[in-house]
C-alpha cells in the first residue's frame, strides 16, 4: 500500500520487545507497588504528623543503609553495562556485589529494628513506630525479591559460562537482554523507593513539630 512504510525485521523486534509480557508485567508490578506505598505514606503522615508519636530518632543504621542503597544502584548499572558489552566477568561480579549489598541492607535493617525496640519503639502504643516497621518491612520484602532474582541471574551466568553454546545463545537472545534490563529497572525502583521513604521518615521525625496533638488530631 502506498504511503505505508514496511517494518524491517529490526523494527518488528523492537516492537515485540517493547510490548513483551515481561516488560508489561514488570511495569504493572512497579505501578501497583508505587500505589500501595503512596497510600501507606499518606496514612502515615495523616495520622502521625506533628504528634509526640514522632518524637524519636532513627537509628544510625538507617542512614548507613541509604549509603548501601546508593552503592547498589551504581553496581546494578555496571551490571547492565557489562551485559551490553558482553563482559561476562564484570557482569557476574556486578551481580554478586549487588546481591551482597542487598543482603547487607537486610542485615542492617534488622539491626535497626532491634535498636528501635531497645528505645521502646514497638507496634503497641506507638502508631508512628508501627508505621515505620510496616513501611520499612514491606520495602525490605520487595528488596528481597530483587535479591532472589539477582542470585538466580548469577547462578544462570555461572552455568552459562561453563557452556560455550549456552553463552552464545545468552548473548544473542534479545529476551535475555530484556530480562537483564527489567531486573536493573526493578532494582533501581526499589532503590528510589527507599530514598523516598527515607526522606519521608526524616521529614516526619526531624522537620515537623512534635506537640501533644498534631494537625490531624486537632481537626476533630
Amino acid at each position: 500500500m502506498l504511503g505505508v512504510k514496511e517494518l524491517t525485521p529490526a523494527d518488528k523486534l523492537r516492537l515485540r520487545l517493547r510490548y513483551h509480557p515481561i516488560r508489561v508485567m514488570a511495569w504493572l508490578v512497579i505501578l501497583g507497588i508505587t500505589s500501595a506505598f503512596l497510600t501507606l505514606v499518606f496514612c502515615y503522615f495523616a495520622t502521625t504528623a506533628g504528634t509526640v508519636w514522632n518524637a524519636f530518632r532513627l537509628p544510625p543504621i538507617f542512614h548507613a543503609n541509604t549509603i548501601i542503597i546508593l552503592a547498589s544502584g551504581y553496581t546494578v548499572t555496571q551490571m547492565r553495562q557489562a551485559y551490553r558489552r558482553h563482559d561476562h566477568a564484570a557482569y557476574r561480579q556486578a551481580l554478586m556485589i549487588t546481591a551482597g549489598l542487598g543482603i547487607a541492607f537486610t542485615v542492617f535493617q534488622v539491626m535497626g529494628w532491634t535498636e528501635l525496640l531497645r528505645q521502646g519503639i514497638g507496634f503497641r502504643g506507638q502508631i508512628a513506630g508501627a508505621y515505620l516497621y510496616l513501611i520499612s518491612g514491606l520495602h525490605l520484602a520487595h528488596l528481597l525479591v530483587g535479591v532472589i532474582f539477582l542470585l538466580y541471574f548469577l547462578y544462570r551466568a555461572l552455568v552459562t559460562d561453563a557452556d560455550a553454546y549456552a553463552q552464545l545463545m545468552f548473548e544473542t537472545d534479545p529476551v535475555s537482554g530484556l530480562r537483564v534490563e527489567m531486573l536493573g529497572i526493578y532494582w533501581h525502583f526499589v532503590d528510589g523507593l527507599w530514598l523516598f521513604l527515607y526522606g519521608c521518615f526524616l521529614l516526619a521525625l526531624y522537620a515537623m513539630p512534635h506537640d501533644a496533638q498534631g494537625w490531624y488530631l486537632r481537626s476533630f
